[in-house]
Protein backbone atom coordinates (compact mmCIF):
# COMPACT_ATOMS: atom_id res chain seq x y z
CA UNK A 1 0.00 0.00 0.00
CA UNK A 2 2.80 2.42 0.77
CA UNK A 3 4.22 1.75 -2.70
CA UNK A 4 1.02 3.05 -4.26
CA UNK A 5 0.80 6.06 -1.95
CA UNK A 6 4.42 6.92 -2.67
CA UNK A 7 3.85 6.68 -6.43
CA UNK A 8 0.65 8.75 -6.31
CA UNK A 9 2.42 11.48 -4.35
CA UNK A 10 5.37 11.33 -6.77
CA UNK A 11 3.09 11.61 -9.84
CA UNK A 12 1.02 14.42 -8.32
CA UNK A 13 4.15 16.38 -7.42
CA UNK A 14 5.75 15.82 -10.81
CA UNK A 15 2.64 16.43 -12.94
CA UNK A 16 0.92 19.12 -10.93
CA UNK A 17 -0.80 20.34 -14.10
CA UNK A 18 -2.90 17.16 -14.15
CA UNK A 19 -4.21 18.04 -10.70
CA UNK A 20 -5.00 21.59 -11.77
CA UNK A 21 -6.81 20.45 -14.93
CA UNK A 22 -8.82 17.80 -13.07
CA UNK A 23 -9.78 20.18 -10.26
CA UNK A 24 -10.76 22.85 -12.78
CA UNK A 25 -12.84 20.51 -14.96
CA UNK A 26 -14.72 18.74 -12.16
CA UNK A 27 -16.90 21.73 -11.15
CA UNK A 28 -17.34 22.89 -14.75
CA UNK A 29 -18.59 19.50 -15.88
CA UNK A 30 -20.60 18.69 -12.76
CA UNK A 31 -23.87 18.42 -14.66
CA UNK A 32 -22.37 15.95 -17.11
CA UNK A 33 -21.01 13.45 -14.60
CA UNK A 34 -23.81 14.00 -12.10
CA UNK A 35 -26.77 14.85 -14.34
CA UNK A 36 -26.36 12.18 -17.01
CA UNK A 37 -26.61 9.25 -14.58
CA UNK A 38 -29.66 10.63 -12.79
CA UNK A 39 -31.70 11.95 -15.67
CA UNK A 40 -30.65 9.99 -18.75
CA UNK A 41 -29.44 6.63 -17.49
CA UNK A 42 -31.88 6.52 -14.58
CA UNK A 43 -34.89 7.16 -16.79
CA UNK A 44 -33.64 4.74 -19.45
CA UNK A 45 -33.20 1.92 -16.95
CA UNK A 46 -36.56 2.78 -15.35
CA UNK A 47 -38.25 2.13 -18.70
CA UNK A 48 -36.91 -1.44 -18.68
CA UNK A 49 -37.45 -2.33 -15.02
CA UNK A 50 -39.36 -1.08 -12.02
CA UNK A 51 -36.86 -2.49 -9.49
CA UNK A 52 -35.46 0.46 -7.53
CA UNK A 53 -32.33 -1.43 -6.53
CA UNK A 54 -31.32 -1.98 -10.16
CA UNK A 55 -32.10 1.63 -11.07
CA UNK A 56 -30.00 3.02 -8.19
CA UNK A 57 -27.20 0.57 -8.91
CA UNK A 58 -27.03 1.69 -12.56
CA UNK A 59 -27.08 5.35 -11.52
CA UNK A 60 -24.27 4.81 -9.01
CA UNK A 61 -22.11 2.78 -11.41
CA UNK A 62 -22.49 5.22 -14.29
CA UNK A 63 -21.86 8.23 -12.03
CA UNK A 64 -18.73 6.60 -10.65
CA UNK A 65 -17.52 5.72 -14.13
CA UNK A 66 -18.01 9.25 -15.45
CA UNK A 67 -16.38 10.76 -12.33
CA UNK A 68 -13.36 8.45 -12.59
CA UNK A 69 -12.67 9.47 -16.21
CA UNK A 70 -11.08 12.69 -14.92
CA UNK A 71 -8.42 10.73 -13.06
CA UNK A 72 -7.43 8.30 -15.84
CA UNK A 73 -4.23 10.22 -16.78
CA UNK A 74 -3.07 10.24 -13.16
CA UNK A 75 -3.82 6.54 -12.73
CA UNK A 76 -2.01 5.68 -15.97
CA UNK A 77 1.12 7.48 -14.80
CA UNK A 78 1.02 5.58 -11.50
CA UNK A 79 0.49 2.29 -13.35
CA UNK A 80 3.52 2.99 -15.55
CA UNK A 81 5.68 3.78 -12.51
CA UNK A 82 4.63 0.64 -10.66
CA UNK A 83 5.11 -1.49 -13.79
CA UNK A 84 8.68 -0.19 -14.06
CA UNK A 85 9.35 -0.94 -10.40
CA UNK A 86 7.88 -4.46 -10.56
CA UNK A 87 9.29 -5.04 -14.05
CA UNK A 88 6.01 -6.14 -15.61
CA UNK A 89 3.70 -4.76 -18.26
CA UNK A 90 1.17 -2.03 -17.55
Amino acid sequence: MSLYLYNYSKVLKKNFMLVIVASFLLPLTFFIWAGVPFFIIGSTVAEFTSNLVIIHLCIALSGGFLFSLFFVPINLQVAKNIAEIKQCSV
